[in-house]
């Protein structure tokens, strides 16, 4: 990798706990998130290129500044103007107040989707974060500076965490960082889905029949509190349990066989809790151990469309 070829990986994420908030403040949910970074990701590779390598590209577009980026994307039929990977740099040239290459030259952007869409995983916000460290390599700037933060708050709530990746609090709209906590201890497994949920939807369907919002602050302090080494099944158990989603009968509405999933899942003697990842189609189980989560993940199979064992780091 040089500053010239940029490759960068952009993890998917898992809410551990969320909390969303009723009623909305001026058209936004406020939420409490316990956010994990997973092992699952996206590979971006950002490079800057002639522009004649560029100018034909059918998914060529110029940012404000002028720079003609080409994006491939994998099939999402997203137009580039409003795929966020475009969106970033078209915003951090904005926020820097300079193009990021001289007027002969543009940018190539490939992103390897390996995340499926919709599934709350964070793709797509994900992509956008690892967008801005390789606009910040490029332009020579600290991906700490304020300018990048508060660009990566207005592309969406998700980017600002995978700014910071690992296992953190986020507040706001989920799009301000608290607290950065420890990795979370077990072992989950992804639960797939091959349909996606609107976002859009779960949140009108919560907003006609809200949730009571769990305590996400309350599992941040137990993490903290967690001793890994010492840790028996009964604090195991409580750890799990301190993890839930209120935005997930919304989800189970919106599909009937996600409520399937969950509940056989919770029943499993190998699962602590299982859950919703924001607002879906991915679900996921809490084990108590590494053997537990890859004998679930076994019979999981026969009622998921895939499943993924993430060891805890």
């Amino acid at each position: 990798m040089t500053a010239e070829h940029l490759v960068l990986e952009a993890p998917a994420k898992v809410n551990l706990c969320l909390a969303v908030s009723y009623p909305p403040r001026d058209g936004y949910h406020l939420l409490d998130s316990v956010f994990l970074e997973l092992p699952l990701a996206d590979t971006v590779c950002v490079e800057r290129a002639r522009i004649d390598d560029v100018a034909d590209h059918p998914a060529a577009a110029a940012t404000a500044a002028g720079t003609l980026v080409a994006l491939d994307c994998g099939a999402l039929g997203i137009p580039t103007q409003d795929n966020l990977v475009f969106k970033a740099v078209d915003g951090f040239e904005r926020a820097v107040g300079a193009a990021l290459v001289p007027e002969d030259g543009g940018i190539r952007i490939s992103v390897d989707k390996r995340i499926p869409a919709g599934g709350g995983l964070g793709g797509g916000s994900s992509d956008a974060a690892a967008t801005l460290r390789a606009c910040c390599a490029l332009a020579g700037l600290s991906e700490d500076d304020s300018r990048v933060g508060a660009l990566a708050r207005t592309l969406g709530a998700d980017v600002a965490f995978f700014l910071h990746g690992g296992c953190a609090l986020m507040g706001g709209r989920g799009d301000l960082f608290e607290e950065e906590l420890p990795a979370f201890p077990l072992p989950l497994v992804l639960m797939g889905e091959s349909q996606g949920i609107s976002t859009p939807r779960i949140y009108r369907d919560f907003d006609a029949s809200p949730a009571p919002a769990p305590d996400a602050r309350a599992l941040a302090a137990a993490l903290r509190d967690f001793e890994p080494g010492g840790a028996g099944p009964a604090q195991k158990r409580r750890l799990a349990q301190l993890c839930a989603n209120n935005l997930e009968p919304a989800a189970f509405d919106a599909l009937p066989r996600l409520r399937e999933r969950v509940e056989r899942a919770r029943c499993d003697e190998d699962v602590l809790n299982a859950l919703v990842t924001g607002s879906g189609a991915t679900s996921f189980a809490i084990c108590p151990d590494n053997a537990a989560a890859l004998r679930f993940a076994q019979r999981a199979r026969a009622y998921c469309d895939w499943t993924l064992v993430c060891k805890p780091r």
